[in-house]
């Protein structure tokens, strides 16, 4: 088992000493975080990692227009010459940017809709994709009937906040200009309420996006012992958490304590790990 954090600032490492991995984000290339890692700072946070036999990830989950893969093309390069572990990517074109630099076997498909199924999981590998992480809608069922020789190249989030939506449409700012408010977009106590339920959705925006999460925790610690059989890759998300909680919740996915006590002001859902999602 190999646990992951996204990390959220240089010294959440300190804490977070009992992880494997660390995962962090930067603005031209990620979405949803609180501190972007500079080409700098990666490079200083990786180091650190090596020096504590950790390995170090980024995050590139944006999706690209045309006119930025330049850009991106001498972001990746530069990732690559540092020697970093790997890249979780969700556009393709960073997978054939990778391919050129012969990189792709250090890319990780982390798309939080594509990777649903085992069938579609094995599409992909068949385009020369190795790592996948398995999407949020991923049923038990399907996980179980994933390919156990490429255990160690699978993966999934197990615990943290998840993106029910994700829009180009500046919500905060316009519900700002809109009633002549102030709000402070960086915000992580901000949430969204519809009139028809009471439920209370985070909401951040950033670089000129807006994501909404699901108002409870995914969680799939009740599941461990099962998911350990079929994945090796454990994805923690530290956004909105405090790192001393998330270091808790790192010792009991290392531990697999499927009956772990966590912490009562948050709720907890395991989504459609265990239903079906009503697509086909």
């Amino acid at each position: 088992m190999k646990i992951v954090v996204k990390i959220n600032k240089f010294e959440d490492m300190k804490i977070l000493d009992n992880a494997d991995a660390y995962l962090v984000s930067n603005a031209k290339v990620s979405y949803r975080y609180d501190d972007s890692f500079s080409l700098s700072l990666i490079k200083k946070t990786l180091n650190e990692a090596k020096k504590n036999k950790k390995e170090l990830y980024v995050l590139v989950n944006k999706i690209f227009f045309d006119n930025e893969l330049d850009a991106l093309d001498k972001f990746i390069k530069a990732l690559i010459d540092m020697n970093i572990d790997g890249i979780y990517f969700a556009d393709f074109a960073v997978f054939m940017i990778c391919e050129k630099y012969n990189y792709q076997n250090k890319c990780y498909f982390y798309h939080e809709t594509f990777l649903r199924n085992s069938k579609d999981i094995k599409t992909y590998q068949e385009l020369g994709i190795k790592n996948i992480i398995c999407s949020k809608d991923m049923n038990l069922d399907d996980i179980k009937d994933l390919d156990p020789h490429y255990k160690d190249n699978y993966g999934i989030m197990c615990f943290g906040y998840i993106p029910l939506y994700e829009s180009k449409r500046k919500i905060i700012s316009n519900y700002k200009k809109q009633y002549g408010v102030d709000v402070n977009q960086d915000s992580k106590k901000m949430y969204i309420k519809e009139e028809t339920r009471d439920n209370k959705y985070k909401i951040i925006e950033q670089n000129g996006t807006t994501s909404v999460f699901h108002d409870k925790v995914l969680s799939y610690i009740p599941y461990l012992d099962i998911l350990d059989n079929y994945l090796n890759i454990f994805i923690i998300d530290s956004l909105f958490f405090d790192i001393n909680y998330i270091k808790n919740i790192v010792n009991i996915v290392k531990n697999k304590d499927i009956n772990a006590i966590l912490d009562n002001k948050y709720e907890y859902d395991s989504l459609f790990l265990d239903k079906k999602v009503g697509l086909i």
